[in-house]
């Protein structure tokens, strides 16, 4: 069986994703691609503390909070995810999508 490369951040390689995992448990890989070029982030899923911290922020400067969400699950990427503008936004928006809503079932006995 013939395995697919995976673009991992520049300077990844598979063993520095193992010990990401070991530490992390599961980690994300999101791309954003712009003019032909991929820009690839390696992430951990968000956390209550996190999506705490963020919330407090979201009502006065909803950027500021997905920037938080942001870096606090960075765990390598790409120079330009964090320097392009439109880039990091795309990435920003989804890093939030990390952390699904489930639905819950509410019945009385």
């Amino acid at each position: 069986m013939n395995k697919q490369h995976i673009a991992l951040p520049e300077g990844v390689t598979d063993a520095d994703v193992a010990n990401l995992k070991r530490t992390h448990g599961s980690v994300h890989r999101i791309a954003v691609k712009v003019d032909g070029k991929e820009y690839v982030g390696l992430f951990k899923k968000p956390d209550l503390n996190i999506l705490s911290a963020a919330a407090s922020l979201a009502g006065s400067d909803p950027i500021a909070s997905a920037e938080l969400v942001y870096n606090s699950c960075k765990l390598r990427a790409d120079k330009g995810m964090d320097e392009d503008a439109e880039v990091h936004v795309a990435a920003m928006g989804a890093v939030g999508k990390l952390f699904r809503q489930l639905e819950a079932e509410v019945g009385e006995l």
